[in-house]
């Protein structure tokens, strides 16, 4: 239901932003349940209803931010399927033109850098999205994020996590 809203009203700020943060909340958590919800919504496509969203609204710092976590709760785990279609919806170019976009937010920078690190880091299908990442300008970004809040200790902490998954030459 919520992919389909997402999808049928892209035009509509509000609706995207809920939808994104709805998502986020079915798919945050490790047990069976969730893990179940978390494959119903890749499968109706959140990854590529999400990552539309924050393609549609790249000024609403709230899609961003509810975009961003979505991303990386659907997104956990070890999935090689899963990581392909983050790269063919273009979702990790879209978490990384959320943070270049909103620089000084620090709630974006935090949930786009958690989400680099949920596509980055794993097992199957990671050099993929490291190098995809890298291209799309994830070390500069993230670069940018932690010199933009150095008190801020998630963004530091997340974005040394990230630097570290990253390749340093593409």
């Amino acid at each position: 239901v919520v992919v389909a809203a997402l999808r049928t009203h892209p035009q509509f700020e509000a609706v995207q932003e809920h939808g994104c943060c709805a998502l986020r909340n079915l798919c945050l958590g490790d047990d069976a349940a969730v893990a179940a919800r978390r494959q119903q919504a890749v499968a109706a496509g959140a990854i590529e209803a999400v990552a539309a969203a924050m393609r549609a609204h790249p000024q609403a710092e709230t899609v961003q931010a509810y975009g961003c976590c979505a991303l990386a709760s659907v997104c956990l785990g070890d999935d090689a399927a899963l990581r392909q279609r983050l790269a063919a919806a273009g979702a990790i170019e879209a978490v990384v033109a959320a943070l270049q976009g909103h620089p000084q937010v620090a709630v974006v920078q935090q949930e786009g850098c958690l989400a680099l690190h949920a596509f980055c880091s794993g097992g199957a299908g990671v050099r993929a999205c490291r190098r995809l990442a890298a291209q799309a300008g994830a070390r500069t970004a993230v670069g940018a994020a932690m010199q933009a809040h150095p008190a801020h200790g998630e963004v530091q902490r997340i974005g040394q996590l990230v630097l570290g998954l990253l390749p340093m030459q593409v």
